[in-house]
C-alpha cells in the first residue's frame, strides 16, 4: 500500500513555464502513479485510489 510520503510530483517546466500538471512517481520505485491526472498531493485519498498489481 502507498502513503502519501511516498508520492513525488515532478513539474516539467519549458523557459520557466509549467507544461501540464505534473508527474506523480512512487518514490521507491519511480513508477508513474496510476492515473496521475486525478491525484494532488493535498488529497489525502490518493494511495487508497491507485492500482496495485
Amino acid at each position: 500500500m502507498m502513503n502519501d510520503n511516498n508520492v513525488k510530483k515532478i513539474m516539467i517546466t519549458v523557459n520557466g513555464k509549467p507544461v501540464g500538471n505534473g508527474l506523480l512517481i512512487d518514490k521507491v520505485t519511480y513508477a508513474p502513479v496510476t492515473g496521475a491526472a486525478e491525484y494532488s498531493l493535498d488529497t489525502r485519498s490518493a494511495a487508497s485510489q491507485t492500482a496495485v498489481s
